[in-house]
């Protein structure tokens, strides 16, 4: 583990305003600073930076944390990558208590991969490669292009990585785990991967943390990819990525496959990425959304393609970004329209490529039809759904018009349309917020059988601030209560995480908390810091809360036992008499 020494000098070079400022520009409001979340999509500001306590919060989706937590969810890192992140970023050395079990098994598949890749390129050039490599002729990729991307090659024996890497160490539970092995029937081990060209999968710094692999034959399915492993999440990565976030133009092609991508690259387009596998993911939107303001869908135009394209544009916009689709005619695929036309048409028709907007339209009136009133029907009643859709009224006007000429129907006619939608939906949205409004001590943690005490709730809450900024009043407020006052078995896991911290010398501080509390514990203590910041609490302040945390608790206690002792139930009314 990395020492909490080196982890307060991190937080100390590290200033959340300086580093989220990098990534969503902040206003300054009195004390704090504001942006648009970065982690969901909104409209209205609600994401708040406090330099008094170096934290965050958003108050639309609910995060919140310290640097360490915003790296985290902004690349897509763990604690300790985003530790290691940061300290590079600042030019730190840190101090390594010495690596706990999980980082030593990430460190490990990560080193498997490594020789595995470089045992896959050798292959490659072996006389057992020589059909994969004639595949990759036929594909038109040259030598510069194998090597940038390391493709390679993996043996048709059963045991040709798996022995290669034993000799350098391995053990076949690693390899297994790393998913370069499978567990045999007999309790041994043999390659996951055989007799297929192997395509490395790059993180954005560098490591190899998967592979893809493509038959050579007619072997099913075509393409397989390694598993989720310590080192890899399919749905939060994206193939080329670590070559396409270098681009300058803030412009992403999103395609199907690896040869697509790798295609792509060698004819210019250095800003291709793929998915793993997987339909598009909101992850993958998310970190998309990261090095690109506009994203260039490119898939197949069968049912399936369609399909994803349709997902992929409102992931994509939900990220805020602005969503274009290719349409090519000539040509089956990008890497055969290319070929046969050069890059520099293929260049013209990226920049010429239809808007999500008229994608979507064109789609609807080629499935209904135009020709006869009931397919006019039906068209708009899609249409107006798609335009509902749009966050812009002039980009709804526009196509509204355009529609409304093509169909000699009244324009004002389409939009009263839209606005139905818009206004349902405003109403469903409406319901859904008093829902969650209504369950707020449900999201508090508070259990169902004490949902009437959210005032006692809050009290605890404010405790716990209390705590946060006064970590000296520990003792004091633990000759008061104990965690049985607590409501919320959340507050009360916060609670004593922040006294073990004090105790141990430590403090209660976010950098000395995030290590020792999950991520839903450490974005409820950042809202509840949040919501009273700039708050000065007093001793006074603690005993008070202290008292009406116990005596809801005694309350509580009373009406249990009235519930099934009529003599303590009639003490008990009489008591509220007075």
């Amino acid at each position: 583990m990395i020492s909490q020494d080196s982890i307060q000098e991190l937080h100390q070079r590290c200033d959340v305003v300086e580093i989220i400022g990098s990534y969503a520009p902040l206003k300054r409001r009195g004390r704090t600073y504001s942006a648009l979340c970065p982690f969901h999509n909104e409209k209205t500001a609600s994401f708040v930076v406090y330099p008094d306590t170096q934290s965050f919060y958003c108050f639309g989706c609910g995060a919140g944390g310290d640097v360490i937590t915003f790296v985290m969810k902004q690349e897509n890192l763990d604690y300790i990558e985003a530790v290691r992140f940061l300290a590079e970023r600042v030019g730190m050395r840190l101090n390594d208590d010495g690596d706990d079990d999980e980082i030593k098994r990430k460190k490990r598949v990560l080193q498997a991969n490594r020789l595995a890749a470089r045992f896959f390129f050798d292959c490659l050039n072996t006389d057992e490669g020589k059909n994969a490599r004639a595949y990759l002729r036929r594909r038109g990729l040259s030598d510069a292009t194998i090597k940038r991307f390391g493709i390679g090659y993996s043996m048709p024996e059963w045991s040709a990585l798996r022995d290669n890497l034993r000799s350098q160490g391995f053990k076949d539970d690693e390899l297994i785990e790393a998913g370069l092995c499978q567990l045999g029937k007999n309790g041994g081990s043999y390659d996951a991967f055989r007799g297929r060209v192997m395509f490395p999968i790059i993180d954005i710094r560098g490591n190899v943390v998967a592979f893809g692999a493509r038959t050579l034959g007619d072997d099913k399915p075509k393409y397989i990819n390694t598993s989720d492993t310590p080192a890899f999440k399919k749905t939060r990565n994206l193939f080329a990525l670590n070559i396409a976030k270098n681009n300058t133009e803030r412009r992403l092609i999103l395609v199907e496959g690896y040869m697509d991508v790798i295609a792509m690259h060698q004819g210019g387009f250095t800003n291709t990425v793929a998915t793993l596998g997987t339909a598009l993911t909101a992850d993958q939107a998310r970190i998309m959304s990261q090095y690109a303001d506009e994203i260039v869908i490119s898939y197949d135009s069968d049912e399936a393609g369609q399909k994803a394209t349709r997902r992929a544009i409102d992931l994509l916009k939900n990220e805020g970004l602005n969503v274009k689709v290719l349409h090519i005619e000539g040509a089956k695929d990008p890497d055969e329209y290319i070929k046969a036309y050069g890059s520099e048409r293929f260049s013209a028709l990226v920049n010429g490529s239809h808007g999500s907007v008229e994608y979507e339209l064109e789609n609807a009136k080629s499935k209904y039809g135009i020709q006869t009133a009931e397919g006019s029907v039906r068209f708009l009643r899609e249409a107006a759904e798609v335009l509902a859709r749009c966050r812009s009224v002039t980009e709804r006007e526009v196509y509204a018009s355009r529609i409304a000429a093509e169909l000699n129907i009244s324009k004002d006619a389409i939009l009263a349309q839209v606005d139905d939608i818009l206004r349902r939906n405003r109403n469903r949205e409406r319901s859904e917020q008093e829902k969650m409004l209504s369950d707020i001590p449900g999201r508090l943690g508070v259990p169902a059988s004490r949902r009437d005490e959210v005032g006692a709730a809050a009290a605890e809450r404010r405790l716990l601030a209390l705590l946060f900024a006064n970590p000296d009043m520990k003792d004091k407020i633990k000759q008061l209560i104990t965690r049985e006052d607590f409501y919320s078995e959340q507050a009360a896991d916060i609670f004593e995480t922040m006294c073990r911290s004090i105790e141990q010398g430590g403090g209660c501080g976010f950098h000395e908390l995030a290590p020792l509390l999950d991520s839903d514990k450490i974005s409820a203590l950042a809202g509840i810091v949040a919501v009273n910041s700039g708050v000065n609490f007093t001793e006074a302040d603690a005993t008070f809360l202290c008292k009406k945390m116990v005596e809801n608790r005694n309350r509580l206690t009373d009406e249990k036992i009235a519930a099934t002792d009529p003599e303590a139930l009639k003490k008990l009314i009489e008591k509220n008499k007075k």
